[in-house]
C-alpha cells in the first residue's frame, strides 16, 4: 500500500483545514536525482551512472542552454530513466536509499522558513501535507522527519523487488489537484506552497497561495493575484 492509498483511505481529519506543500524548489534547495546519484556513488555504483549521463550528454547541454522546447519533460524522464538504475533493489534498501538522499541532500538544503511555517500549521492543528512529485522512497522519509503526511509518486515492487519502474505517473500539475480534491471535499484547503509554474492549479484551488523561490511563469501569475511571495 502507497503512502498516497494510505492518506486517501484516512478519513478521519477530513473536516481540518489543509495546507498542502511542494518539496523539491519549495520546502528544499536540494534535488532527489543529485541524492540518489550520491547513493549510487558511495555505494560502489558510480560507473552505472556515469554510462547514463554519457548516453544522455547531448539532452544535458541542450536543457543547461535552455534550448529544449519541454524543460519539465525533460526532467521527468531523466528521472524515471535514473530509476530503472535501481532496479533489482529490495523496497528495504530503496527505503535505505530514500534515507540517504533526505539525510544528505534534501533536509541539508532545507528551506527552514518554510519549515518552520507547515510545523506552525500542524501546531495550529491544521492537516499539513506534502503534494509532490518526489518518489516514495524518499518522500516518506521525508514526511516522518517533519511528521506530516505526504502524497508523492509511487513506485512499482513485484516480491519486493523494484522494477524500475513507477507505479503510477509523477504526482505533478493537475494530479496534485485531483488528489486535494478528494481529500478537501468541503474546499477546506487553506494555504499550498509552490514554486514552479506546474504548481500553479494546485495554489489556485487555495485561499491563501505562497510562491516559494518562483520561476517567471509563477512569479508573474503570484503578482497578478497578489500571492505571497516568500524568498
Amino acid at each position: 500500500m502507497t503512502l498516497r492509498t494510505n492518506l486517501l483511505n484516512d478519513k478521519a481529519d477530513n473536516d481540518a483545514l489543509v495546507v498542502a506543500s511542494d518539496v523539491e524548489g519549495t520546502l528544499t534547495a536540494g534535488t532527489g536525482w543529485v541524492g540518489m546519484r550520491a547513493y549510487l556513488e558511495v555505494n560502489g555504483d558510480a560507473g552505472k551512472f556515469k554510462q547514463f549521463l554519457r548516453q544522455r550528454m547531448f539532452k544535458v547541454i541542450q536543457y543547461r542552454l535552455g534550448l529544449l522546447r519541454n524543460a519539465q519533460l525533460f526532467k521527468m524522464q531523466w528521472l524515471q530513466d535514473l530509476l530503472c538504475l535501481f532496479a533489482g533493489y529490495p523496497e528495504a534498501q530503496m527505503m535505505e536509499m530514500g534515507q540517504f538522499v533526505m539525510e544528505h541532500e534534501i533536509w541539508p538544503k532545507r528551506r527552514q522558513v518554510v519549515a518552520d511555517e507547515l510545523l506552525a500549521h500542524k501546531k495550529n492543528g491544521r492537516r499539513v501535507i506534502l503534494v509532490t512529485g518526489v518518489i516514495e522512497p524518499i518522500l516518506a522519509n521525508i514526511a516522518q522527519k517533519l511528521e506530516i503526511e505526504a502524497i508523492g509518486t509511487p513506485l512499482q515492487y513485484e516480491n519486493g523487488i523494484f522494477t524500475g519502474e513507477l507505479a503510477l505517473p509523477f504526482n505533478t500539475g493537475e494530479s496534485k489537484v485531483e488528489q486535494l480534491q478528494l481529500i478537501t471535499p468541503n474546499g477546506n484547503l487553506l494555504s499550498a506552497y509552490g514554486d514552479t509554474a506546474a504548481d500553479i492549479p494546485m495554489l489556485t484551488m487555495c485561499q491563501e497561495a505562497v510562491a516559494v523561490h518562483p520561476d517567471k511563469a509563477l512569479r508573474k501569475t503570484a503578482v497578478v493575484n497578489n500571492w505571497r511571495i516568500l524568498e
